[in-house]
């Protein structure tokens, strides 16, 4: 019966048969984990905070850029697709989608165009050119 008593009272302290205090060594282990992992969550809600902070300072610096339109005049040798290539920004899905867009304004049935003849064309920009 002693045997059996022993050994609950040395399951209860913790101790291993070297008689060190295992619960000792593994509470510092574990708040040491604990410190570490409060530190880098810390760390990295400071980072983000003070990244979104330098974003949206840069943003507001920024203009956003507007949709203008300009009358040009084609010279001998201009085409349409010329003329996208040049006016067209990364706000339109295709050249294609550009291209369509002045046949429209302009009242455009196909993709002829001669020198001395106006047109509108879009652009998007800060200010308008």
């Amino acid at each position: 019966m002693r045997m059996g008593n022993e050994y609950a009272v040395e399951r209860t302290m913790g101790r291993t048969e070297s008689g060190k205090c295992q619960s000792k060594t593994h509470k510092t282990y574990r708040d040491t984990l604990t410190l570490w992992i409060v530190a880098f969550i810390m760390i990295a809600g400071l980072s983000i905070a003070l990244g979104s902070n330098l974003v949206s300072a840069h943003d507001k610096s920024e203009q956003p850029e507007q949709k203008f339109y300009k009358s040009i005049e084609i010279k001998e040798g201009d085409t349409l697709w010329g003329i996208a290539k040049e006016y067209r920004g990364d706000d339109y899905d295709s050249i294609y989608d550009y291209i369509d867009e002045v046949m429209s304004i302009n009242g455009l049935t196909s993709d002829q165009i001669h020198a001395g003849q106006y047109l509108t064309v879009a652009y998007y920009d800060t200010q308008a050119r």
